[in-house]
């Protein structure tokens, strides 16, 4: 999954800045027991492989709630601390593409667990069925690793068109029959 370290960072920025937090580089870096140097970069939107401890302070010290981070940097809004109930799932739900899809438990787990999405597909079952393949990457992946995984999934996508070409040739052998 790309996640936009930009938008988190501005998204921070503003937080920082907010009424009620109104907090300087300086100040919150002192609050932190950071340097001004690692705030700049957060609010910079340096890129992690994953929110560092550093970032999960500055969230909860602008009053994010756990979990916000990763909506915003999936494309989302953070939700507060002291948000009612209501507001929460209104909020979650928005950053949360999954959330009204209707999908089992054990794929959302998966959508939302770690690792970099590497391709997706839609594979044709015929009379008007689909299958949706996701692939992933696991957390941390070199590049060799990534390569590896894309070539057995052009593999693997292969196999299963033909299956599906296969299947769909025996029907009109049937039908012609």
């Amino acid at each position: 999954m790309a996640y936009d370290w930009k938008r988190l960072g501005k998204a921070l920025k503003a937080a920082r800045r907010a009424p009620g937090v109104d907090l300087t580089q300086e100040e919150i870096a002192e609050e932190l027991g950071l340097g001004r140097s690692v705030i700049q970069l957060i609010e910079a939107g340096n890129e992690y492989r994953k929110p560092t401890p550093s970032i999960r302070a500055y969230a909860s010290r602008v009053g994010w709630v756990d979990g916000s981070i990763e909506r915003v940097l999936a494309g989302g809004h953070p939700v507060l601390v002291g948000a009612d109930e209501e507001s929460r799932a209104g909020q979650a739900d928005a950053a949360d593409p999954t959330a009204d899809a209707g999908l089992p438990v054990r794929i959302v787990h998966e959508l939302k667990g770690r690792g970099e999405l590497l391709d997706t597909a839609v594979i044709p079952l015929g009379d008007g069925g689909s299958m949706v393949v996701v692939v992933k990457g696991k957390p941390g992946a070199s590049p060799e690793e990534i390569a590896r995984n894309l070539e057995a999934w052009r593999e693997a996508h292969g196999q299963l068109l033909e299956l599906d070409y296969r299947k769909a040739a025996d029907r009109d052998e049937r039908r012609d029959a």
